[in-house]
Formats: C-alpha cells, structure tokens, sequence
C-alpha cells in the first residue's frame, strides 16, 4: 500500500470509532427516552436491557451496506477503463464523510438535539461523492452531478420527512383512544381491558423485530425469515392470545405488567438499532477497508461486514452509551417536550411557535363544539390529568408503552414495505404526538412545546445542508492536497470536537 493509502485507511479507522460514539449519543434517544421518562426501573437495569439489544443487533445483523457503497452514488464513477477501484478516489469520498459525520453528530449532541444519522449519512455520501466526481472528473458540475443516484436518494429524504407527520398523528390518535379507554386509574380499567393493550403491544414488538430487528440476520438465514414471514399473522395471533392472557393473570398488578411492556420495547428498538443502523455508522469505514484490501472488490455488489467488525463495534456502541454525558443530554431534550406540564422546558415561546399552538387549541375549541355534550363529559372525566406532583416522571408508564409500540409498529410497516425511514424522526415524533394526545399542553406552556418541535425539524432540515457541505469540503481538501491532506483532516476535526467539548450546556435533569 502507498503511504495515501495507509494512512488514509489509520485515519478512516480512528473517525469511525469516534463516529460510534457520537452517533450512539445521538440515537441513545430513540430507545431510551420511553424507559427513562417513566422511570420504569433503574437507571442500571434500563442500560443493561439496552446493553443486551445492541450486542444481540449486532451479533446478528448480516451487515449489508447498500447505502453506503451503492445506494446514493453510481460506484463506476470510481472505476478506471480496466475496471479497477481508483482508490485515492473512493478513500477520499468515504474519509470526507467520516470527517464531516464525527462534526455534524457530535454538535447535535453538545446543544442536546437529536437528528437522523441516516440523513447525516446520506447527504455526506452525496456531498463527498459529488465533490470527488468533479475535481476528478472532467464534465464539470454538470458531469459531477451525474454521480448521484438521484431516484433513490430523494425517495429516501421524501420518505424520511413524510414520516414525521405520520409519527405524530398516529400516537397522538392511539394515545387519545387508549387514554379514553384506560383513563388514570390503570387499577381498576386494566381488570377489564388490560388483555387489549397488552396483547397489541407484544404483537407490535414481535412484527417489529421480526421486520426489523431480525431483517437480514446471518444466523437465521434467508429461508428461516422467510417461514417467518410467511407465517407472520398466526405468529401474531399466538403472541396476543399467550400475552393478553398473562394480562388477565396479573390483571391487579397493571404497573408491572406495563412495566414489561416498556422494558421489551427497550430492548427491541436497541437491536434493531444496532442491528440496522450500525451499519451506517461503519458503512464507508468498511467500504474503503475493503476497497482497498480486497483484490477485485465490486462496490456495485453485495458485501458483508465481517462479523467481528460489528461485535466490536456493538462494544463501543455500548460503552458510549454507558459513559455519554452528551447522550443524556439528548435524551433530556425529548424528555421535556413530551413531559407532564410541571417539567421546565428548555425553549422559549417564538412566534411562529406561539401562532401554531393557538391554531392547534382554536382546532380543539371546534372539535369540542361539535362533539355531543355527553360524550365530550364523558371523554373529559378520562382523558382530564389527575392533579401532579413535582416528584412524578415526566409521564406514566401507560403513555410510556404507547411512545414505543406506535414507533415499533410504524418502523416494522415501513421495513417490510421496503420504505427508508429514520428511526429518530419517528420515534421523536410519536413521543410529541403521544403528549398531545394526552393532553399534557397546557396553554402556558403550548408555545414554548411547539417551539422546541420546531428547532428539532429545523435542525433536522439543516442537516442535509451542513452534512452535504461539510462532506464536500473534507472531500475536496483531499483530493486538491493528496497525502498533506490528511494531516489538516485530522487537525481539523482534533479542533472541532475539542471546541464542541468546551461548550457549557445546562446538566440535564433526566436518565
């Protein structure tokens, strides 16, 4: 190997470890904030549950990077006329994102705002490959464009951001109806109609790992998914009756059979986290190892990730979820936006937050109007919040259950129609749709809730910008410098995160 080469693939190596890291931090939110905001147990044994899912996702993810390597930009690009990797191309392409994905990840963490690395790492492969394509390349932008699988990559983003709204109808719809049937006192309304919810919980978490937790898995093989699939609606079927019968034998010990509820939902986004989205996080690490180390490598092909790569990789996952203070920090911004109103939120009322959260209560007032007066009395004395207590969580168990079984089962039909999704955009957004339909938006704090929506999908739809840009820079100063390059990379990201690091941000109060 040239010394590009070597020195390339020790720096890829050195970013992808502290890409684990950042970007668990980040996604720590989409199966934690359930568990954590309604304490359901503590904090070690909700990190232990979470512990044992990422390293079960891990050790049984075939780890297919499709994405990476082919997904968003045509590898023959890439190619010379004797059909061989041009590696100081794809190193740079792939070392570009690495570079821009540790900056981008890692400022969401320190201002505690979660944002998709599926989008992150999309628009850096478009910004890095594009960048490349055209200092290499000779038909300028308009040929460097060419590179770009255009029809998947906008119905990936397309997709991604139609499943916000969906997210957040959908659990504010559900959470209403199971409020309005189970109303407060889970004792005495979970005798008779505990055996619904909880066998529609457990089923939405089988469907969900069965699609998305288990999709792929090595050990399991194509021909046993297939069984599995094929058998899907009498797997279910079982797994309501069997769990909706243990409800009825713990019909008065409701807390814990939620509590059971809460904790699987837990594990089960965990692996599929781990078993699914690990790989982009490690995707172009493993695309430029392979690149350059495997004679005749075929990036247009199917690829596995050596099993090894990702057991380590699920270990550093776990680490960083257990020493993050930033990903606690994250995880506490979730919390108070779909927390009870007691919880000080972190936002301040703006404008164009205040105006919507008058539409939404104006909205309500006519639903109200319209809706026959005994029944509206009816659904008041369900749905209206018992008096708090400051030493509440920040929401109670029942809610808890529903963040996660809306997000299992929206994930899980997503998977299995073969829609890209972000798992953040949907878990968040059932977790702020479910607080609206609680009824937790007081009209003093209303504004300040939707402001906060509105920073996250702000910085959602600046996340496609910055990680394009950022991965076109790192790119391009790479290929213009060659070898010295490598060096002002490194330097460059060693003073980002060092800054990022000195940022004061308020202790969060949460997990």
């Amino acid at each position: 190997m040239s010394l590009f080469e070597t020195t390339a693939l020790l720096l890829i190596l050195g970013l992808a470890t502290f890409d684990l890291w950042v970007g668990v931090a980040n996604d720590a939110v989409n199966f934690l904030n359930s568990a954590f905001g309604s304490r359901v147990a503590r904090r070690r044994v909700i990190m232990t549950i979470a512990t044992v899912g990422i390293l079960l996702g891990a050790f049984t993810s075939s780890g297919l990077m499709e994405v990476a390597r082919r997904g968003v930009f045509d590898p023959s690009f890439f190619v010379n006329d004797q059909g061989t990797v041009i590696l100081t191309s794809i190193l740079a392409l792939y070392l570009g994102v690495m570079a821009a994905d540790v900056l981008l990840l890692d400022l969401f963490n320190t201002f505690g705002l979660p944002t998709s690395t599926t989008v992150s790492i999309v628009s850096e492969l478009v910004g890095a490959s594009i960048a490349v394509a055209f200092w290499t390349g000779a038909g300028g932008l308009g040929g460097a464009l060419d590179v770009i699988n255009t029809g998947p990559v906008l119905g990936i983003y397309s997709a991604i951001f139609l499943s916000v709204i969906t997210a957040f109808l959908s659990a504010a719809v559900v959470m209403f109806l199971v409020r309005v049937l189970y109303g407060f006192d889970l004792e005495t309304s979970f005798r008779r109609w505990g055996w619904l919810w909880t066998g529609a919980s457990f089923a939405a978490m089988t469907y969900f790992v069965v699609y998305k937790g288990l999709q792929g898995a090595a050990l399991l093989g194509e021909e046993t998914m297939s069984v599995l699939r094929d058998r899907i609606g009498l797997i279910l079927a079982g797994v309501f009756v069997l769990s909706g019968g243990l409800a009825v034998v713990f019909r008065r010990r409701p807390t814990k059979v939620i509590a059971a509820i809460v904790l699987t939902g837990t594990g089960a986004l965990s692996m599929a986290f781990a078993g699914n989205d690990l790989v982009n996080f490690i995707g172009p690490s493993v695309a430029a190892f392979q690149a350059v180390l495997v004679d005749g490598i075929d990036l247009s092909g199917r690829v596995a990730t050596p099993p090894w790569a990702l057991l380590l990789a699920g270990v550093i996952m776990t680490a960083a979820l257990i020493r993050s203070r930033k990903a606690r920090s994250v995880t506490d911004t979730e919390i108070r936006l779909a927390a009870q109103a007691h919880t000080r939120q972190r936002f301040r009322t703006s404008l164009l937050g205040s105006a919507v959260a008058t539409m939404g209560h104006a909205g309500l007032r006519v639903a109200r109007r319209l809706t026959p007066s005994g029944v509206r009395a009816r659904v008041e004395g369900r749905t209206a919040p018992p008096p708090l207590d400051p030493s509440d969580p920040p929401y109670d168990l029942l809610r808890a259950s529903v963040n996660l079984t809306v997000a299992a089962l929206l994930i899980s039909i997503g998977t299995a129609n073969r829609l890209p999704l972000s798992t953040t955009y949907i878990t968040f957004m059932a977790a702020m749709g479910a607080s609206l339909g609680d009824r937790t938006w007081s009209a003093t704090d209303a504004g300040q809730r939707v402001t906060g929506i509105l920073v996250v999908l702000g910085g959602w739809l600046l996340t496609g910008f910055i990680a394009a840009g950022g991965a076109f820079a790192m790119a391009s100063l790479i290929v213009l410098t060659g070898t010295a390059g490598l060096p002002l990379v490194a330097i460059l990201v060693g003073v980002g995160v060092w800054r990022l690091g000195r940022v004061r941000r308020p202790e969060p109060e949460h997990g």
